[in-house]
């Protein structure tokens, strides 16, 4: 499963990225230097893709 961690790079966050990481799933870290502003959203549709199933 991808679980975005939002602040994935910060003292919690960093630590909840190794936990769900080591549970085998895919934990990518979303914060400013992983390239994501969540207040603007740059970033975002590359970090976190819709996947192509997904219909809007």
């Amino acid at each position: 499963m991808k679980i975005a961690v939002i602040g994935g790079t910060g003292l919690i966050g960093a630590q909840v990225v190794r936990m769900v990481s080591a549970d085998g799933h895919d934990a990518p870290p979303l914060s400013p230097p992983t390239g994501v502003d969540l207040r603007t959203g740059a970033g975002l549709p590359e970090a976190c893709p819709v996947p192509t199933w997904w219909s809007t």
